[in-house]
């Protein structure tokens, strides 16, 4: 490097300087960061888009087929038939609907003296959520509903009791609710599509989303700022290098 360029940027060695090139790396890097990191969430929702639509075209599922392996059957469609245990009904706490607070209502249908699959009837308003006189259906049905994975909490989230009989939990933790009832339930749940007769005024669950959402936009989004950062920041140490290199060279003489 010449000795006129190494002198006009000698200032990059001074510590304000420095601290600045440490957080222009530091922020590079989390840009880096978020958009991979969105963009791994764009495939994963793809790749769960098309487990969706093809599981929902698969062969209809029998209740005996919610007893064995859980991970491979989530989201294909499956017919039941039996009678509700409403002394057994729990209702799973803020699930909003179009945008409304409320919750959903979940009862164990017994497909058999000693077997029963949880079966989501639908969502509730928070109002009907907050009754003491919530009716959960009591009627011997057929139904078609689609099967769902048992919830767990994650890094974070509400806790439900480990004891006891609980009326309302945080999720649609199957094997929670399998501790309090007189049923073995089924690994699964069950959101309920259609049913004869009807099963209650609740709402139907809504059915998975298939669209891709935002997450590629945001990727997209975090790499331009990267890319700005990259571009301009050489910028910024060249305009500085030629202010500081003018002030050294002093006004002209006459």
């Amino acid at each position: 490097m010449p000795a006129s360029v190494h002198l006009m940027y000698g200032f990059v060695r001074e510590p304000k300087w420095i601290a600045a090139h440490l957080l222009t790396l530091l922020l590079l890097t989390a840009f880096v960061t978020a958009g991979v990191w969105q963009f791994g969430r764009h495939q994963a929702r793809g790749e769960r888009n098309e487990t969706v639509v093809e599981r929902a075209n698969a062969p209809v599922l029998g209740a005996a087929d919610l007893f064995g392996s859980s991970d491979d059957i989530e989201f294909q469609m499956v017919q039941l038939k039996g009678t509700w245990s409403p002394d057994d009904a729990v209702l799973i706490r803020n699930r909003s609907h179009r945008e409304m607070a409320g919750c959903h209502l979940a009862v164990p249908l017994a497909i058999s003296d000693t077997r029963a699959v949880l079966v989501v009837v639908g969502w509730l308003h928070q109002s009907s959520c907050d009754s003491n006189q919530l009716e959960p259906p009591s009627e011997t049905v057929s139904l078609t509903g689609r099967v769902r994975l048992s919830q767990k909490r994650g890094a974070i989230g509400a806790r439900d009791s480990l004891s006891g009989v609980l009326t309302s939990l945080a999720r649609t933790d199957v094997a929670r609710i399998d501790q309090q009832v007189s049923f073995t339930l089924a690994p699964v749940y069950v959101e309920l599509m259609t049913s004869t007769p009807s099963a209650s005024d609740a709402i139907p669950v809504d059915p998975p989303p298939t669209h891709l959402g935002p997450h590629l936009a945001y990727a997209v989004q975090w790499f331009l700022f990267f890319a700005v950062g990259a571009v301009g920041y050489p910028l910024v140490l060249r305009r500085q290098a030629r202010k500081g290199d003018a002030e050294n060279l002093g006004p002209a003489d006459d």
